[in-house]
């Protein structure tokens, strides 16, 4: 069993290059915790958490506050601090999911699959960044010509306005590039098939996420009646959420996350689990920094997923935490192939707002 010698804790708030809108707020600044993660035998490991109001269960303060309450158990005893982190999955799983992230870095996982993601890129999907029906189209346009085949578009806010900016796009969007259409639980039952029974279906891969995450009964009702085919996201954590999706006709696809999941071993189990039940899978996190974003992708290159993925968080704030920055090659995310990507942990202390530390000398 991994030895812990000192654990960190990194509270930061990077500001955007842009806001980004959605259906739940707008968003200037990303909220991250930074974990990283020495053994007594010198291999360190970092892992990230971004919770967001409104999408993950715990609050940036509620996620602090747990920090600083696990970083003694694990440095002290680290068979009860797993224990513990298993605990936060249910209440914290952003938490969770980081601290498990930065033990899997620990034991290599990420190196490991450094190799697999040089040798094959992963294709991103492109955000329409606009609430404006009339220049969405032109966004479209332009993320096309840059090659991207998978568009974002965020709705959730009013039916007939939110339908009019998808037909415009769908209007001048050329055969094979495919909508993804996102409403972040921003309607009713009522209002999220009245916008799905007033868009064209056939450039449309998925509605994403239409109601509520917890009105299952609601979720049942619009995937029974909508034309459009369902992906569910943020009602998706654990097991239980995915066998339920499953279950319900209409609902194609999960959006999963290494956060929502627990960490990357319980990612890997999850795509699995949806594989068995026959769901499609996408990945990814559009709200993280670069750190989280290479992590997802490796995992995506690795276990071969073939929907555009959507770890794109790294493209919007305006600094970057890793050594070797991503970059897009079109929708490709690429990183050099000859330096695999550290945290810049100088960088990260002169950023934090706050942090935390145990030490293992100190515990005992």
């Amino acid at each position: 069993m991994i030895r812990i010698e000192t654990i960190e804790a990194f509270r930061l708030r990077l500001p955007l290059k842009q806001p980004y809108e959605n259906a739940l707020g707008t968003l200037s600044n990303l909220d991250a915790i930074l974990y990283r993660i020495v053994t007594a035998d010198g291999r360190s490991g970092w892992g990230e958490a971004c919770p967001v109001e409104g999408y993950s269960p715990e609050t940036a303060d509620e996620a602090w506050e747990a920090t600083q309450a696990i970083l003694p158990l694990m440095v002290l005893d680290m068979a009860e601090g797993q224990a513990a982190v298993a605990r936060l999955v249910s209440t914290h799983p952003f938490v969770a999911a980081a601290l498990n992230e930065a033990l899997a870095d620990v034991e290599g996982v990420f190196d490991a699959a450094w190799k697999a993601f040089s040798a094959r890129p992963v294709e991103l999907l492109g955000t329409v960044n606009t609430l404006d029906p009339e220049a969405a189209p032109q966004v479209a346009l332009d993320l096309i010509e840059a090659g991207y085949r998978t568009l974002k578009v965020k709705v959730g806010y009013e039916p007939g306005r939110d339908a009019q900016r998808v037909r415009n796009i769908s209007a001048v969007i050329e055969e094979g590039v495919r909508m993804r259409i996102d409403a972040n639980q921003g309607y009713d039952v009522d209002r999220a098939l009245a916008f799905a029974r007033s868009v064209p279906p056939d450039q449309i891969e998925v509605f994403e996420q239409p109601i509520h995450q917890k009105d299952w009964d609601g979720i049942v009702s619009v995937a029974g009646q909508s034309p459009l085919p369902i992906m569910l996201d943020e009602s998706i954590y654990a097991d239980d959420d995915i066998r339920r999706a499953a279950a319900i006709a209409g609902v194609t696809a999960v959006k999963l996350k290494m956060s929502k999941a627990g960490g990357p071993e319980q990612l890997q189990n999850q795509i699995a689990l949806c594989r068995s039940l026959g769901l499609d899978v996408v990945i990814g996190n559009g709200v993280a920094s670069d750190l989280g974003c290479y992590h997802e992708a490796l995992m995506q290159s690795v276990l071969g997923l073939d929907r555009a993925g959507e770890m794109n968080g790294f493209t919007k704030p305006s600094t970057g935490v890793l050594s070797a920055p991503l970059r897009l090659d079109g929708p490709n995310l690429m990183v050099p192939q000859d330096e695999v990507p550290v945290v810049r942990r100088g960088l990260v202390a002169d950023l934090a707002l706050a942090t935390a530390v145990a030490h293992a000398t100190q515990a005992r």
